[in-house]
């Protein structure tokens, strides 16, 4: 949807200025430029621009009154920002699963998508074995340089850890008929961390093709500018095909990465459509969101919200930029 650009301008200058004041408040889990949400499950959406300060709870009534007096420096004031101003509440959560399990009931039902897979496709399971943690093999990307063949993912799925070897091997699947997989499929590269973004890519073993195919949706053709109001789609290991809008761009948040406090920046924040149904879930990290109709890839898929269901996902252009890498297509 096209936007004015002097109300841009202003819309990002008053983004700055809310995240300046309130990014590392302990109750802030986003903030982003979107259209305003109206109601609690984040169905209800009105097409006006608005600064957003997503809150992991929200205060009303007499407990808000008090807290304003008591923090009164904490309250998003749309007059000191010179945006309107909307507060969704969302506790964002990453979107990934253990290989041990704390009990029998977390264990996440059996998938078509564990299989081995040959070639390998985008939207398929991968597994990390120094934090026994599994994501989504996100989608096909090479070198800039030197044109080696790499798989793009999250950093929390393909490291998750600082102490992360060069080189850490990446297994699809995790083992076959209770036994582990010997020979990797590719093997940690680089991160962009350290570039604000959850990202990482892995350069490919000759032990299986990659193909450019997402799982149950085709080939990705190349790369788009998220904008509010694009329908989107994205094949992952937890949901599988699932389908969403674009709510929010340009979205800021803090998060612990193994110990260490990082800001996220280039996030897209991505609701249900009219037709409702999941968004996202665990095990979904890593997936690449498409723009349905022309399946040019929006976003890296790297958190989630079940209440309401909400999916964040990180532009692919800063993404592919950072890492120095382009989709194959």
């Amino acid at each position: 949807m096209n936007i004015d650009p002097n109300l841009l301008h202003a819309a990002q200058r008053s983004l700055q200025r809310a995240v300046l004041w309130h990014l590392f408040d302990p109750n802030v889990s986003l903030i982003d430029l979107g259209w305003r949400i109206l109601d609690r499950q984040g169905q209800a959406i009105e097409p006006e621009l608005c600064v957003r300060v997503h809150v992991r709870q929200k205060l009303r009534g007499p407990d808000f009154k008090a807290f304003a007096v008591r923090h009164p420096e904490r309250v998003f004031d749309a007059r000191r920002i010179g945006f309107p101003v909307d507060v969704p509440q969302a506790n964002y959560k990453m979107q990934l699963w253990p290989i041990t399990w704390p009990s029998p009931a977390t264990v996440p039902p059996a998938s078509p998508r564990d299989q081995v897979f040959n070639p390998l496709v985008g939207g398929i399971t991968i597994f990390n074995p120094l934090r026994s943690l599994y994501g989504t093999l996100g989608g096909k990307v090479a070198d800039r340089q030197t044109g080696r063949e790499m798989i793009l993912s999250n950093w929390h799925v393909l490291a998750g850890a600082w102490s992360a070897p060069p080189e850490l091997p990446i297994y699809q699947p995790h083992q076959i008929n209770g036994r582990r997989l010997q020979e990797p499929i590719a093997r940690l590269t680089r991160h962009a961390v350290d570039q604000h973004l959850d990202a990482a890519v892995a350069a490919t073993t000759s032990l299986r093709p990659l193909s450019n195919d997402q799982l149950g949706l085709g080939p990705v053709t190349g790369a788009k500018t998220p904008e509010l109001g694009l329908q989107v789609s994205k094949s992952g290991r937890g949901s599988e095909v699932t389908s969403g809008v674009i709510t929010g761009v340009g979205g800021y948040r803090v998060r612990y990465y193994d110990g260490m406090q990082q800001v996220i920046r280039h996030i897209i924040h991505i609701a249900q459509t009219p037709a409702g149904g999941p968004v996202s879930s665990p095990g979904d990290s890593g997936s690449l969101w498409l723009e349905a109709d022309t399946r040019r890839a929006v976003g890296l898929h790297f958190i989630g919200s079940d209440v309401p269901e909400y999916a964040l996902a990180l532009e692919m252009q800063p993404v592919l930029d950072a890492l120095r890498v382009d989709l194959v297509v």
